[in-house]
């Protein structure tokens, strides 16, 4: 119950501060695209600044959970959620424990999958100056297809940088042989954006693949709590 509040707190932690970044955005006139979107107020350019906003809010809660994971208290304060926690895992069954686990985690890889396709979806319908701006015209399956192939081929860049571009472009062009091209500054964004997404898809996947290892850390852990 304790980690559901925490993932419900950041996301509206995100929501607020993405709201606040693209009203912001708007207002300055920094970018293009939400202003062709805020002007032309149509039901297709308000979902698809809507879906802009669920991207950016998902990343920033995700920034938010990473940060809070990598900067913890000094002396972290063991309350009575971990103790409850770590004699639940020793209760349960392997098996019970791995579904739950694996379930969850395969959760939010399909949601990934999910918020993709709704994103190529909301940027096929959005008008044409909008999309002119940023990549030009798609149908709704190959901008999902495009989003999500250069959302996993840019993660795959992060992660390999050190090969150098000549080494790392064969291995990008399997995942995705089309690479989506910006059209403006506000495409370079939008494709930053996706590329970060794509990174933290990825990264549930191989969460995801993890499962096994992640309850064993979970049993030794549990263990410790208990004892002390």
């Amino acid at each position: 119950m304790l980690a559901i509040i925490n993932v419900v707190r950041r996301t509206i932690e995100g929501s607020v501060l993405a709201i606040i970044l693209l009203g912001g955005a708007a207002l300055l006139g920094w970018s293009e695209t939400i202003n062709v979107l805020v002007a032309d107020r149509s039901l297709a350019a308000i979902a698809f600044l809507l879906m802009l906003a669920v991207v950016l809010a998902d990343l920033i809660a995700k920034i938010f959970m990473i940060l809070g994971r990598t900067f913890p208290d000094l002396i972290p304060k063991l309350e009575d959620a971990d103790v409850k926690r770590a004699s639940l895992i020793k209760r349960l069954r392997p098996g019970q424990t791995m579904a739950l686990l694996s379930g969850a985690y395969a959760a939010r890889v399909v949601l990934f999958v999910v918020i993709f396709a709704a994103l190529g979806s909301s940027y096929a319908a959005a008008p044409e100056n909008a999309q002119s701006i940023l990549f030009g015209d798609f149908t709704a399956a190959k901008a999902a297809e495009l989003f999500l192939r250069e959302g996993i081929a840019g993660s795959i860049g992060y992660f390999l940088f050190f090969l150098g571009p000549d080494r790392l472009a064969p291995i990008t062009e399997l995942i995705a042989s089309e690479r989506l091209v910006a059209s403006t500054s506000d495409g370079d964004v939008f494709l930053a954006g996706i590329r970060l997404y794509g990174l933290a898809f990825v990264l549930a996947i191989l969460r995801t693949l993890a499962t096994p290892v992640t309850y064993i850390r979970a049993r030794i852990r549990s263990r410790f709590l208990e004892t002390d």
